[in-house]
């Protein structure tokens, strides 16, 4: 038994330490990305301030840019990759979001709105050569789920 604990505090120290640095800009690629029946950004950029297990994500995410129905929305969110619940703010208004480590390269989250229903479930990788992010998400909105993948290039 006393082996098993130490085995599993040995893989997991070593796990926190080899996770790829997500820090940086990143520039959403709308071309290399896949929206399904997600309606299509025209521009997105986002901040990473990664210290393992410490992360702040935010961003901005342009709709519609140059229309009449252009649309500027931001998030933020600061927490830690622990699966614990943390607040996050945007236009689209507050919630609560969590973070947890699949691998060296890959995070999972998940964000609730301030009903606690969960509105979005992400899975973000970041490429062996970091200069690529990819997050795979599903959504619940007004019409039902609805599945997207966004490329990111680093800046």
């Amino acid at each position: 038994m006393r082996l098993a604990v130490a085995l599993a505090l040995t893989i997991g120290i070593g796990f926190a330490q080899q996770a790829d640095d997500m820090s940086g800009t990143w520039r959403l690629n709308v071309e290399k990305s896949s929206w399904g029946k997600h309606p299509k950004p025209t521009n997105a950029t986002v901040t990473i301030q990664h210290h393992e297990p410490s992360f702040e994500y935010a961003g901005k995410v342009g709709m519609g840019q140059g229309t009449e129905t252009a649309d500027q929305r931001s998030f933020q969110f600061n927490g830690t990759i622990d699966g614990k619940e943390y607040p996050v703010t945007g236009s689209q208004g507050q919630g609560t979001a969590m973070v947890k480590r699949v691998d060296a390269r890959t995070i999972e989250s998940q964000m609730k709105g301030p009903d606690g229903k969960v509105m979005e479930t992400a899975r973000t990788a970041i490429s062996a050569d970091g200069k690529q992010l990819t997050r795979s998400i599903k959504g619940v909105g007004p019409n039902g789920e609805v599945s997207w993948t966004e490329v990111y290039d680093r800046q």
